[in-house]
């Protein structure tokens, strides 16, 4: 009996032994959820374009492509409406300077001779200049109620008034609850490029992303020519980017107008989901996801 036992122990132990290679332990992963989304623009109406240039000595360089810049993106403005207006003002709030506005009356050689009518300035405070121009009494008629807006903040050093991105975000939605907005912001992206660290244009990044979107290097040559695709407002959208890095790829799902499409790819490279058609005026895009909890 007694050998048996030992007999039985030991076949039962091999059996044990002989199954481990079949058993794995699977860890469940801690993910959360996240949505990201935009609405697809609505035909234009009225637009108001407002550029805050910096005039500091620095800049004066950056003058004829800002230039050549507007007049294009004019000019791609007129196959959507034909209402629409365009000001310039200083970054300085303590020396605001403004000229404008520019419409479809006005001539090539007017869009381009406006930067170079705003004075010198010595400060660079984008927010705040934009916060004291359109919160003050309006004063030269730039601002109409019901046209959309469209911001262009353009640097070659970072925003220096006190006035976080995150709050001068929140500010602008406050502003324009009641018509579309969008901002684009020129200026020194943080890259191998981008110089010493105050002539990058962190709080400008910083900004450009709330908007869902990257920054305009300025130091491109080309940069004024594509001006025109920076804003949601002027070229209807085809590509969502993802809010946070490495989505969990099998779980991305996306939505228009709640209804589920699979006509779309993700570049990794890129962390957007590229959709293989133009979502109509005014739809809602939702990208659904998983990441990882570390």
């Amino acid at each position: 009996m007694e050998v048996f036992k030992k007999i039985f122990t030991f076949f039962l132990l091999t059996a044990l032994v002989g199954c481990k290679s079949d058993i794995s332990i699977t860890e469940k992963k801690d993910t959360r959820v996240v949505v990201d989304s935009f609405i697809q623009s609505d035909r234009l109406g009225e637009l108001d374009v407002l550029v805050v240039l910096d005039t500091s000595g620095s800049m004066s360089d950056n003058f004829e492509n800002v230039a050549d810049g507007m007049d294009i993106l004019r000019q791609d403005i007129e196959s959507l409406t034909l209402d629409y207006r365009f000001g310039y003002i200083t970054m300085d709030p303590n020396e605001l300077s403004y000229v404008g506005h520019y419409d479809h009356s006005s001539s090539t050689i007017d869009m381009l001779m406006a930067p170079s009518l705003l004075p010198s300035t010595r400060l660079e405070e984008g927010y705040s200049s934009t916060y004291t121009f359109l919160s003050g009494e309006d004063i030269h008629g730039f601002r109409r109620e019901n046209a959309d807006f469209l911001l262009f903040l353009i640097s070659d050093e970072d925003e220096q008034s006190a006035i976080s991105s995150s709050i001068f975000y929140d500010w602008m939605h406050e502003e324009f609850k009641d018509v579309n907005h969008d901002v684009v912001c020129i200026a020194n992206p943080d890259d191998e490029n981008g110089g010493w660290a105050n002539e990058i244009g962190y709080k400008y990044d910083e900004l450009s992303a709330l908007y869902n979107k990257d920054l305009i290097d300025i130091k491109e040559e080309d940069w004024s020519v594509w001006l025109s695709e920076s804003s949601y407002l002027t070229q209807q959208v085809d590509y969502i980017l993802l809010s946070e890095d490495a989505p969990i790829i099998d779980s991305l799902v996306v939505y228009v107008d709640q209804a589920i499409t699979y006509d779309w790819e993700y570049i990794d490279s890129e962390n957007k989901i590229k959709l293989n058609f133009i979502p109509n005026y005014g739809s809602l895009v939702e990208v659904g996801y998983e990441i990882e909890n570390y």
